[in-house]
């Protein structure tokens, strides 16, 4: 299928501001796989910075991300303003560091049992100091691994904290939604189906994990 047709093929559009930028967002490889999985990166990367095309890839991108929903609309206008204040915040932050902070404070408890230095300092060299240094403040939701190798744990730590961030996603409605899912790599899709609970407890590190990321904005400020 050539570009060309593929952008033709649209079916909706969104408004131009949020079509910007959602196609400026959006992972490259997500760009790539939505238009054409044939194109060099060099390629992709013109197409996402070319402003005329944003309001004819952006719906592509949606139609990648549709599926099914069980969201319970918002009863009032603060609710609903409170949820789009929530999704600003995971819109303008690094997901990526977002992800590591997550995956470090679920698994808080190895991060804690891990003390050989050596160790340690192959763990933070692959999941970052800020990130080892949120979860070692955190409380932890699973038990601590046995015995585990630095890079077992920053491999759960990436898995779980993309496993984490789509759990945030599906609490808000799809147009917000997707828009969200579009700015991850495609294998950030590789995650553990979790139970209700599991679910809830991380839901309950959004907030602290915002927080984190938005006092290092203003700090940087």
């Amino acid at each position: 299928m050539s570009t060309t047709s593929t952008l033709r093929s649209e079916s909706r559009e969104l408004p131009s501001y949020d079509a910007t930028r959602m196609v400026l967002a959006a992972h490259p490889r997500r760009l790539a796989d939505t238009l054409d999985s044939r194109l060099s990166m060099p390629v992709v990367r013109r197409l996402q910075s070319c402003a005329r095309l944003h309001d004819r890839i952006a719906p592509l991108l949606i139609q990648q991300q549709a599926g099914g929903s069980n969201d319970v609309p918002a009863d009032n206008a603060t609710a609903l303003a409170e949820r789009r204040a929530t999704f600003e915040r995971l819109f303008l932050a690094d997901l990526k560091e977002a992800s590591s902070f997550a995956g470090a404070a679920w698994h808080a408890q190895s991060l804690r049992q891990m003390i050989r230095g050596r160790d340690v300092a192959d763990l933070i060299a692959q999941i970052g100091q800020r990130s080892h240094a949120f979860g070692l403040r955190r409380d932890g939701v699973v038990p601590a691994l046995r015995s585990v190798a630095p890079g077992i744990l920053a491999e759960r730590i990436a898995r779980d904290g993309y496993a984490c961030l789509h759990v945030w996603f599906s609490s808000f409605p799809p147009p917000m939604r997707q828009q969200l899912h579009v700015r991850l790599p495609p294998e950030s899709a590789s995650y553990p189906e979790w139970s209700d609970a599991e679910q809830k407890l991380a839901l309950g590190l959004m907030d602290p994990v915002l927080s984190e990321l938005d006092g290092s904005t203003n700090a940087s400020e």
